[in-house]
């Protein structure tokens, strides 16, 4: 039997972001294998949707959404659970996802509302703080662009590979492989260096930058490292639907607002007209 002495808990965190109550709930509903740190199986979209998260074989929790209200609120119970290192169990908790409009932001408020371990306030605290602060901020504050053409899948896919006709003449490396490399330098202003981290041909394509100096920056000039510029191609009847996502560009970044002029343009002029033309930059 367990020695454990549990506690309740009632953990709250909170972000206000540039986006709407719609545009954040959407991001609860269809991305959570984004910003929840636990492989994830099953479905979380609809109400009584059953869905369970996992870590390797020593962490376990069967979740189901029991309460659905759209654009406002989203609650997850967890109906089984169990950690194997010690026997801890949460079944019961509520995980509380709420939407609160301010002007033409959304404050996002997420509660943990069940058990713990009597000694693990702490480290309850920093996982949450880390999967909305960290995570969710990036997921949703994050500079995106989409753009949709009539073009296939795949072909889509092979544009994005030439980056030198759609991106910068100023190319070195190859763009194509998992794990290829390649840099773009522009002297005195911008280098960055890409390595291509998932490729899955026809549907996604994930570049981290790995070395990044931004030379017009008065603080960090290596805002870009880290970062990751991720390409997801679906389809919509007769379209094909490619959604661009800089994670990691946030508003709080020094070069958010230029990068973000930069990247609207790159990808909605120079690769749409690459994708939908054969016009090269």
């Amino acid at each position: 039997m367990s020695t454990l002495h549990y506690t309740k808990a009632n953990y709250s965190v909170a972000i206000n972001v540039a986006k709407s109550a719609q545009d954040v709930f959407s991001h609860l509903l269809k991305d959570v294998p984004k910003f929840w740190p636990e492989e994830m199986e099953g479905e979380c979209s609809r109400l009584n949707d059953e869905f369970v998260f996992k870590t390797g074989d020593s962490h376990y929790s069967k979740n189901k959404i029991a309460e659905l209200v759209p654009d406002k609120k989203l609650v997850w119970l967890v109906t089984d659970s169990l950690r194997k290192t010690d026997g801890f169990e949460w079944t019961g908790t509520k995980m509380i996802f709420e939407l609160m409009p301010k002007g033409n932001h959304t404050v996002l408020k997420f509660t943990y509302d069940g058990v713990i371990v009597e000694n693990e306030y702490e480290r309850l605290g920093k996982i949450c703080d880390f999967v909305v602060k960290e995570n969710l901020y990036k997921l949703i504050e994050s500079f995106s662009a989409t753009i949709e053409v009539t073009e296939s899948p795949q072909h889509v896919f092979n544009c994005l590979t030439e980056v030198s006709k759609w991106w910068s003449k100023d190319f070195e490396g190859s763009s194509k492989q998992l794990n290829d490399e390649f840099i773009i330098h522009h002297p005195n202003a911008h280098f960055s260096k890409q390595k291509l981290v998932e490729v899955i041909p026809g549907k996604k394509l994930v570049w981290l930058v790995t070395e990044s100096t931004l030379h017009w920056l008065q603080h960090d000039k290596h805002e870009w490292t880290n970062t990751k510029m991720i390409f997801e191609i679906n389809t919509q009847k007769d379209k094909t639907i490619l959604q661009f996502t800089h994670e990691g560009l946030v508003p709080t970044k020094e070069c958010y607002i230029r990068c973000e002029q930069g990247w609207a343009m790159v990808i909605k002029n120079c690769l749409f007209d690459f994708i939908h033309e054969g016009k090269t930059i």
